[in-house]
C-alpha cells in the first residue's frame, strides 16, 4: 500500500479503489499539533492534554460507530479490521467547489447529506466540508473523515447556535468569497433547530 496522506487522527494508504486508515501515534499527533500551533513549545502540559483529548475522542467515536446501526454508504462503506479501517476511495468535495454554479449544486447536496446523517443519528462536528467529505463512484456526497462526528443531538444544537461552520478551515481558507457567501447563506437558512428536530433520529444499536 502507498501512503497518500496523514491527518491528525489517521494515516491514509491507497489500496486500489479503497483507502486504508490506521490511527496516528501519540507522537504523530503531538508533532502535527506543534506544527499547527508552535506556541505549544512553551506549554508542554497543554500539548499533552490536547493530545490525550484527541486520542480519547477518537476511541469514543470509533466505538460508537461500531456499536450503532448506520447506513454503510454514508461513511463510504467503512469496514473495521484489526488495527485498520477500510473505506471506498473518494474525490474530496473541495475539488467540486471551484466553479460557482457547480459549487452551488454541491453545497445544496451537502446540506441534504447533513440531513441524511441526522436521520441516522449522527452529525459532523466541524462542517469542514471541503476535506471531510467526498464524492463516491455514484456521484454522491458521503463522509470521508469519520473522526469528527458526534452522536449527541446536544452537540449539534450547540454547533447550530454558534454557527460552527464559520470556524472551520474550509470556510476560512478553502473557498472563494462568492462560494463561501452562498454556503453561509444556505447553512443559515437550512441548519436550524426546526430542521434538526424534524430530521434527527437516534441511531439504533446492534443487539
Amino acid at each position: 500500500m502507498r501512503k497518500i496522506g496523514q491527518g491528525l487522527q489517521f494515516n491514509v494508504y491507497e489500496k486500489g479503489d479503497k483507502v486504508v486508515k490506521t490511527p496516528t501515534s501519540k507522537f504523530q499527533i503531538k508533532l502535527k499539533l506543534f506544527l499547527w500551533t508552535p506556541s505549544y513549545l512553551l506549554k508542554p502540559s497543554m500539548l499533552e492534554k490536547e493530545t490525550e483529548r484527541i486520542i480519547k475522542e477518537r476511541e469514543e467515536v470509533l466505538q460508537e460507530i461500531q456499536k450503532r446501526k448506520i447506513e454503510p454508504s454514508l461513511m463510504a462503506n467503512l469496514i473495521f479490521r484489526e488495527n485498520e479501517i477500510e473505506q471506498d476511495k473518494l474525490i474530496p468535495l473541495g475539488q467540486y467547489l471551484k466553479d460557482y454554479e457547480t459549487a452551488k449544486e454541491k453545497i445544496d447536496e451537502y446540506i441534504s447529506f447533513i440531513f441524511n446523517c441526522w436521520k441516522n443519528g449522527f452529525s459532523e462536528r466541524t462542517y469542514n466540508l471541503t476535506i471531510n467529505n467526498g464524492i463516491n463512484s455514484d456521484g454522491e456526497i458521503v463522509l470521508m473523515d469519520f473522526g469528527e462526528i458526534t452522536f449527541r443531538k446536544s452537540d449539534v444544537e450547540r454547533a447550530i447556535k454558534i454557527k460552527r461552520w464559520r470556524k472551520s478551515w474550509s470556510f476560512k481558507r478553502d473557498m472563494k468569497k462568492e462560494i463561501r457567501d452562498y454556503y453561509d447563506k444556505q447553512m443559515l437558512e437550512r441548519l436550524t433547530f426546526s430542521n434538526l428536530n424534524k430530521y434527527w433520529k437516534e441511531a439504533p444499536t446492534h443487539n
